[in-house]
């Protein structure tokens, strides 16, 4: 990862805010309590208007997707162009996490409803197919419903939405911790269900 957020050690996660205001006073004050303290924030997408962004910067440095499914840039403060290329993995010592939107893309191979079903081929080489790198952590969107799960050695997690969960789910964030021998993910609950 480029030099402006160096080994994030804790890393906040937040996906389908579909913010609805320009000035982000949408996103619950709850979500920057929850990454105080936080190296880096990642906002896996559909994100709607962008100056939650801005509020998100108050806390950490923020990534954020890239038009088709390139990768993630840094957010620079009102919108302005990043010039560092995009990334699809975030390094921390030996720790390497992979970040996507949509986990069934983009060869479909994973198929994301109610339950997650993986198929017939091993993890280990789809995810080096997709990530190009030994990733021990999949961050991923798009459901609005906060997931944790271990699939082959492999954490899968998803933060769920924290304005827009999807019904019988809270909404939440979260903040994975990469101090550790593995990454741990922590999924923070902004809003009951």
């Amino acid at each position: 990862m480029g030099d402006h957020a160096g080994e994030p050690r804790r890393v906040g996660f937040l996906a389908d805010t579909h913010s609805a205001k320009a000035d982000g006073s949408d996103l619950p004050g709850r979500v920057l309590e929850a990454f105080a303290g936080v190296d880096l924030v990642v906002h896996l997408g559909d994100i709607g208007r962008k100056g939650i962004l801005d509020r998100l910067l108050g806390v950490a440095p923020v990534l954020v997707p890239v038009g088709g499914n390139k990768g993630y840039v840094p957010w620079l403060e009102g919108g302005g162009e990043s010039t560092e290329a995009p990334v699809r993995v975030i390094t921390s010592g030996d720790h390497m996490v992979g970040l996507c939107f949509n986990l069934a893309q983009p060869d479909r191979k994973i198929v994301v409803g109610d339950d997650i079903d993986f198929g017939e081929e091993p993890l280990a080489k789809l995810l080096q197919r997709r990530f190009k790198a030994p990733v021990g952590a999949v961050a991923f969107g798009g459901t609005h419903r906060p997931v944790e799960l271990r699939h082959e050695g492999v954490l899968f997690f998803n933060p769920g939405s924290p304005t827009l969960p999807m019904e019988g789910s809270p909404g939440a964030v979260a903040v994975l911790d990469l101090g550790g021998d593995a990454p741990r993910v922590d999924l923070v609950t902004i809003v009951p269900a």
